[in-house]
């Protein structure tokens, strides 16, 4: 019977697309009124009732009782109405049975079959959209479908998604088959670029470019963060270039330095692997600015730290051969720094470090201060301009000792006197 025949495609269609059994048999419904409005030319007026437990479809046309038919699709006589419904009065709707043996052949069932597979089609583009605009932020797993100069189709479990090439790591090149990760960054149940993407329906779009790409890895990659025994207390990436990680754990036995490296470094080396080789720093963090400042700047060695009053700037003093190191090639080591302390940092070898604070040091030795010297000779240095003890330090002993009144010991000892008071760090 035809109705069997319904029912049984029906059923192998949920079944297919595991679609739940409401919405089969309301489409289930939805197609044969479709199909025969098609059919006998009217767009309104039909009913159809499927029986869940039998799978008996019943197709209804409403007819109105008159005396004299003048219109059949519209129209019943009286005495056909009372047959079907004995207390039938004149003007009233009379549900009329369209045999569907009859009038619905195998053509009529192929064009049911291609409205349930659309409306299912479409369902499950609507399931989809709902799932995955869920799942915005999180990380996935697929697999490259192709790789254009525009971006890459990723073959997800159930949809193929989009990584545009302003999404991926700088420099990485993906192939057809390649297995890989990504963080869903949005969804869109059409296309942004039409000539970018030539995807049908809801389009997901990846990315594997951000901080919380990253993130994810390392919840992917390392139990103790997914369970909260390590903390990510900051993230700062060049993406393709560097990354530094801020990890923090409450627990004493644990090291969430070494949680994050591995077994000789397998968890990180992994991390790495799927970013395509980009630098990652794992930064032990410390409540103690002056500490996270100076571990922040890594691979460069600091030897000290200097927090400015204004609790805003910092100088990292390194050996005068990291100086490079610290900043990092187009500055990314010192930026990513900056951006993961909230501080504005800057690198300065030791030399130069010592030179300006010595020169800071003469600057505030006033001539006023120096012992042993008269204050004959100490108003004489005041009056032609010196004085500091710096204002003295950058001028030669011959540009001295042509001031008037003023010899070659004098300035020996005005000398001793300088470095008397510059040994006692005052």
């Amino acid at each position: 019977m035809i109705n069997r025949e319904v029912v049984e495609m029906l059923t192998e269609l949920a079944k297919e697309r595991r679609l739940e059994k409401t919405f089969v048999i309301e489409t289930l419904k939805e197609a044969f009124i479709s199909t025969a409005k098609k059919m006998f030319g009217k767009e309104e007026g039909f009913q159809c009732e499927v029986s869940e437990a039998s799978g008996e479809i019943r197709l209804y046309m409403e007819k109105k009782a008159v005396k004299k038919v003048k219109n059949p699709l519209d129209e019943i006589s009286m005495e056909d109405a009372i047959e079907i419904n004995p207390g039938v009065k004149i003007g009233d709707t009379v549900y009329v049975e369209i045999p569907i043996t009859q009038e619905f052949g195998r053509n009529a069932i192929t064009q049911i079959r291609n409205f349930l597979v659309q409306k299912m089609k479409e369902r499950e583009k609507r399931i989809v959209f709902e799932k995955y605009k869920g799942k915005i932020g999180e990380l996935v797993a697929g697999t490259v479908a192709s790789a254009y100069a525009a971006g890459a189709y990723v073959k997800l479990s159930d949809i193929e998604a989009f990584l545009d090439r302003e999404e991926q790591i700088p420099g990485e090149i993906l192939r057809r088959g390649q297995q890989l990760k990504a963080v869903v960054l949005d969804i869109e149940e059409k296309t942004r670029d039409k000539e970018k993407v030539k995807i049908k329906g809801p389009v997901v779009y990846l990315t594997r470019k951000t901080p919380n790409f990253v993130l994810r890895l390392l919840e992917f990659e390392i139990p103790e963060i997914l369970r909260g025994e390590v903390e990510i207390k900051g993230i700062a990436r060049s993406p393709g270039i560097r990354t530094k990680i801020a990890v923090y754990s409450k627990e004493e036995k644990v090291d969430p330095v070494g949680a994050c490296v591995g077994p000789r470094g397998s968890r990180i080396q992994g991390i790495v692997r799927e970013m395509s080789g980009e630098k990652i720093d794992i930064i032990p963090f410390s409540p103690d600015k002056k500490i996270f400042v100076g571990r922040s700047v890594a691979p460069a060695r600091v030897v000290k730290v200097i927090m400015k009053k204004t609790g805003k700037k910092a100088i990292c003093v390194v050996p005068d051969d990291q100086v490079t190191l610290g900043i990092g090639k187009d500055s990314v080591n010192i930026k990513l720094a900056n951006e993961l302390t909230g501080l504005k940092i800057e690198i300065i070898g030791q030399t130069e470090f010592h030179k300006k604070e010595e020169d800071k040091k003469r600057k505030k030795i006033k001539v006023d201060a120096l012992p042993d010297i008269s204050e004959k000779i100490k108003s004489l240095l005041k009056k032609h301009g010196y004085k500091t003890a710096r204002d003295i330090m950058s001028s030669s002993k011959e540009e001295l000792e042509k001031l008037p009144g003023l010899g070659s010991k004098t300035v020996d000892k005005i000398y001793v006197s300088l470095h008397r008071v510059l040994n006692l760090g005052e």
